[in-house]
């Protein structure tokens, strides 16, 4: 078995649960940022000699206007994140992340996107919310 397969699941029962400790001001939600992924895990995966590297495989962006009308670019990338192990053996998860920005930030906040749902996913982070997913079904008209 390659080193990663082992190294993986290490990590997975040190890292517990991240709360949505950050709140989105204008839309009324909470989240976990990236920093917070980091926190949790850095130190973790250092520890089993574990580090991820990230591959941008395509990218599309609009330009789109905010309500007062200012410029805003979106971005959407496929990302794939490598994760390494010491010897050198390796685990892929391709993710998207979609970033918007008004500035030269878009492809910054899709990468980071992109990076917290593909170690939250691979590394099955919960949180402390029981509620999933599914329980919201939004309406088709």
């Amino acid at each position: 078995m390659a080193k990663i397969h082992e190294q993986i699941p290490k990590i997975m029962a040190e890292v517990g649960p991240i709360a949505k400790d950050r709140k989105n001001t204008q839309q009324g939600y909470s989240f976990r940022g990236i920093d917070d992924i980091y926190a949790a895990l850095q130190l973790v995966m250092a520890k089993h000699g574990v580090f991820p590297v990230p591959e941008v495989l395509e990218e599309r962006t609009e330009d789109r206007t905010t309500k007062s009308g200012s410029a805003l670019i979106y971005r959407v990338l496929k990302i794939r994140y490598t994760l390494f192990a010491d010897d050198g053996s390796s685990l892929s998860a391709v993710v998207i992340g979609e970033g918007m920005d008004s500035g030269d930030k878009a492809s910054n906040k899709a990468m980071s996107v992109g990076e917290k749902y593909a170690l939250l996913q691979v590394f099955m982070i919960p949180t402390h919310e029981a509620k999933d997913p599914e329980n919201d079904s939004p309406e088709v008209e």
